[in-house]
């Protein structure tokens, strides 16, 4: 059985019960604190967390999920009403796979089905706040970065399996570039992206970068 645990103050239940969530049997927890909502997902492995963006403190408690070892591989929505807002970006940097916006879209069920399918993360990644030049060329930042990939967040609209060339300077002033391919959106402005070419000093500097900033 396929489970979902949902984190809001309000009762979200007539919002998704036009979704797969509502239609396709799947088991919903409701939880109106973090402490309910952690102890539910770290017991009952659920597919997905759904997390309300307005509730206070939520970026302290998705990093919470990311950092425990019975939660940190789960797929983390966060559910927003109305315009994008920064706090959003901030979400996705502390660990958020996507945004799902209310009510639902029609792309709604889609991007929850892809999010509820994402294999669990292997590589360690590192929150960060880079600035990146790209080929073609948009304004960038990412917003974590593994040996194997980031989280890029731009404007411009970037379709899975697009390639693109970067080139960026991390916090300790190496320099790192290369090409990617866009393997899943993070709506509404960021994208995942898998490192396919890079040079192995720009790759080992990566590596040093994250060794050294998890010593720290």
């Amino acid at each position: 059985m396929r489970r979902v645990v949902v984190c809001s103050e309000r009762d979200l239940r007539p919002d998704l019960a036009p979704t797969i969530v509502g239609r396709q049997g799947i088991e919903v927890y409701r939880a109106q604190k973090f402490e309910d909502a952690r102890l539910l997902s770290s017991t009952l492995g659920p597919k997905a967390i759904l997390v309300d963006r307005d509730l206070p403190e939520a970026r302290a408690f998705i990093q919470r999920l990311r950092k425990d070892v019975a939660t940190q591989n789960r797929s983390i929505a966060v559910l927003a009403r109305g315009a994008m807002q920064e706090k959003e970006l901030d979400l996705l940097s502390a660990g958020a796979n996507t945004v799902l916006r209310l009510p639902p879209d029609e792309g709604w069920d889609e991007r929850l089905s892809r999010l509820m399918s994402v294999p669990p993360r292997q590589q360690a990644r590192l929150v960060v706040r880079i600035e990146a030049a790209t080929e073609p060329e948009c304004a960038a930042a990412i917003l974590n970065i593994s040996s194997g990939g980031m989280l890029l967040a731009t404007h411009q609209q970037l379709r899975v399996n697009e390639e693109l060339g970067f080139r960026f300077k991390l916090p300790d002033g190496s320099s790192v570039e290369g090409r990617g391919r866009v393997v899943r959106q993070a709506p509404p402005t960021g994208c995942g992206v898998e490192f396919v070419h890079m040079p192995d000093h720009a790759r080992g500097a990566i590596q040093e970068f994250m060794r050294s900033a998890r010593l720290g």
